[in-house]
């Protein structure tokens, strides 16, 4: 998922679309709006404009400037992303989400998943944001790497604890600690030891589908606090080559972190607006850019095995993750 960046000439009118989201949220143009909207001119607009000066736009001017579809796409998305940025989102925002996308003549599924959102049909919106997200990729890698469904059903069934630990797998996993110093299996470890996670094929184990994840947080340096995981999914959203579910890889930790809507299986700690402290919401961003500047998409057929003997500076310089100080 690439950052595209408008040039001058479009950037101040896809300012004022987003700040118009911006400003119809329930309690107004708040902190972590501001905090958005800066980041944004920041890094990916490069301009300086006071957004409580600026006008707003209807949507066919605004179609008129960003007649390139790769850019409408992105500025709708933006859109999507403010309007979650404290909190479900107001009907307004939505149904000004939907007239913009509608004269850019943007299809994003997402659009209509918030529309669902707002409405309060729960139900309906978890399930079609499973239907896009990046879960789906999550079971075709375990299916893949577990060699067909039923060990896919016998891993969930431990996870939940209706089975024994499979011994094999755990210790498999458990040998990365023998590993030498500074190898991409022994910082692995130390990553889930260290958070107290529990390894495949024990109780509560992640699945090994979506290990990439996880191999992402140590390549990248993330860690695993709420704001280390906005970073990450949004580096995981960068690396990703999938139009369909790059963008909801960073949804769902937009809708978690700062939105307070849970799609965990398990309990997360909740702070409306989290996006609006410090630096996040520019270190988001920077995040989402490291990720798209790597040469491979870590959840797209990659076997780790390979690599967790290899120095995870020598992994990161072949992957092409730039230096975490660089953004």
């Amino acid at each position: 998922m690439e950052l595209l960046e408008p040039g001058p000439e479009r950037a101040p009118f896809g300012l004022r679309a987003v700040t118009m989201v911006a400003r119809a949220a329930e309690h107004g143009l708040g902190v972590p709006q501001r905090a958005m909207l800066n980041a944004a001119q920041q890094l990916v607009l490069h301009t300086d404009l006071d957004v409580d000066t600026l006008p707003p736009i209807e949507p066919e001017e605004l179609a008129r400037h960003f007649d390139d579809p790769a850019l409408a796409r992105q500025l709708v998305r933006g859109m999507v992303a403010m309007s979650l940025a404290e909190g479900p989102p107001s009907a307004q925002q939505v149904a000004l989400v939907k007239r913009f996308a509608d004269a850019l003549e943007v299809r994003e599924p997402a659009v209509d998943v918030v529309r669902r959102l707002m409405r309060g049909r729960m139900l309906r919106f978890r399930l079609s944001f499973l239907r896009h997200s990046h879960l789906r990729r999550y079971l075709r890698n375990t299916r893949r790497l577990m060699g067909g469904i039923a060990p896919i059903i016998r891993g969930l069934l431990i996870a939940r604890g209706v089975l024994g630990e499979d011994t094999r797998t755990v210790e498999r996993y458990r040998a990365l600690g023998a590993l030498p110093e500074g190898t991409l299996g022994r910082e692995f470890f130390r990553h889930y030891t260290g958070n107290g996670f529990a390894f495949p094929g024990e109780k509560d184990g992640f699945p090994v589908g979506a290990l990439f994840h996880d191999f992402g947080h140590v390549l990248a340096g993330y860690d695993t606090s709420p704001e280390g995981e906005m970073k990450a999914a949004a580096f995981q959203a960068g690396f990703t080559r999938n139009d369909d579910d790059d963008f909801f890889t960073a949804l769902f930790a937009i809708l978690i972190h700062t939105s307070g809507i849970n799609m965990a299986p398990f309990e997360m700690p909740v702070l409306r607006g989290r996006i609006g402290q410090g630096e996040l919401a520019a270190d988001v961003l920077r995040a989402l850019r490291r990720g798209a500047a790597m040469k491979v998409d870590l959840g797209d057929g990659w076997d780790f095995w390979g690599d967790v003997e290899a120095p995870i500076e020598r992994v990161r310089e072949r992957f092409g993750v730039p230096p975490l100080q660089a953004g």
